[in-house]
């Protein structure tokens, strides 16, 4: 019975504003840590570092991580190529933590 009280209460939605998030753009090797802590946590397909390398190195200005207060709570990585006569992007991972789902931080018009 603790477990599931434990994990109910670490399903809570947290409380913020829209304005606490800061979004950067992929930084170098001290971002892929998190970028690798949040996918391995919150999505079923496990990836090796070479996937991670593969995106992030090639499509570094197509990788961004959310911040609230500090903590590190969303990540989307991409890739952009040429696809008949145009450009196709596509979205490899894109992860936010249970308790800030729903509130827009994955569909950020900011960036």
């Amino acid at each position: 019975m603790e477990t599931a009280t434990s994990d109910a209460e670490a399903e809570k939605k947290a409380e913020f504003g829209a304005l606490e998030i800061e979004y950067v753009g992929y930084g170098g090797e001290h971002h892929l840590p998190l970028i690798m802590s949040l996918v391995d946590h919150e999505l079923s397909e496990p990836y090796s570092i070479f996937t991670y390398r593969y995106f992030v190195y090639l499509w570094p200005q197509l990788s961004f991580l959310a911040f609230h207060r500090g903590k590190c709570v969303g990540t989307v990585v991409c890739k952009m190529g040429e696809h008949r006569s145009t450009y196709r992007g596509y979205i490899a991972m894109l992860v936010v933590i249970k308790p800030y789902r729903g509130k827009g931080i994955g569909s950020c018009p900011n960036l």
